[in-house]
């Protein structure tokens, strides 16, 4: 149960083996029913909490040497990010935080009670970060570690996978969490020529490092890409299945 302002509600219904002892007391915000139990015309009341928002100072550092990190987006969340900003409300979730680190990689984010609170990093040229955090009192602090990013120059050929013929207007991109944030600043996407091939891109080591591809009429297909093993320069051949006629 959700409702702007206050922590999340719930119940658990279990099957009759549950014993009295095991179920949590009633008119509290989380309950725990047997089934058996259950008619339509016994009333349950729920206790709502308002959600505390507690502050916690974020520091943003190079991994390497804990050099502090300027301009990177922290963007804090309870749990799930949403399709699209704005919808926090309409779902019950307090709003998406969005802040930038300043000169000495400081910023601050706000925790909120109830929820499992997520806080994401990025800035281009770095790995970007996914962390949980928590919140003890008002002085609890987070340190995050950004790894910056090595890069090598890439092309792909996409090519029909029974025929072997090169495919043009193919997108190739990187396959990213689908997690309601805007794309990745170090993302990218290029579209194959009458070739097959796509301009060169640079492609980062990112973990984990998988593209994807779309061309109408052809399945979507993702590849995992060790980045270790790259070549500066190289090809990479993407063999891409045709649809078939009642697909």
């Amino acid at each position: 149960m959700l409702q702007p302002g206050f922590e999340p509600a719930t119940i658990d219904v279990f099957a009759s083996k549950t014993t009295a002892n095991m179920l949590v007391s009633e008119s509290s915000s989380y309950q725990t029913l047997r089934f058996q139990d259950l008619d339509e015309k016994t009333k349950r009341d729920m206790r709502l909490t308002p959600v505390q928002f507690v502050p916690i100072k974020v520091r943003v550092v190079e991994q390497s040497d804990g050099a502090p990190i300027d301009d990177a987006e922290l963007v804090a969340t309870t749990f799930l990010y949403l399709p699209m900003p704005g919808l926090e409300d309409r779902w019950g979730f307090p709003d998406l935080q969005d802040f930038r680190s300043d000169k000495d990689g400081n910023s601050q984010v706000k925790h909120s009670s109830g929820f499992r609170n997520v806080i994401t990093v990025r800035k281009p040229g770095y790995q970007e970060v996914r962390q949980d955090f928590t919140a003890s009192n008002s002085e609890s602090e987070l340190v995050l570690q950004l790894r910056r990013l090595q890069s090598k120059t890439i092309q792909f050929k996409a090519m029909n996978a029974q025929s072997k013929e090169p495919i043009p207007n193919v997108v190739v991109r990187l396959n990213e969490q689908r997690n309601g944030l805007a794309t990745s600043p170090n993302g990218f996407a290029v579209v194959s020529d009458e070739n097959g091939l796509t301009p060169p891109v640079p492609v980062q080591n990112m973990m984990p490092l998988v593209i994807e591809t779309e061309c109408p009429g052809y399945h979507r297909f993702s590849l995992g890409l060790d980045w270790r093993t790259l070549k500066d320069g190289e090809i990479i051949k993407v063999n891409v299945r045709k649809k078939g006629w009642f697909e």
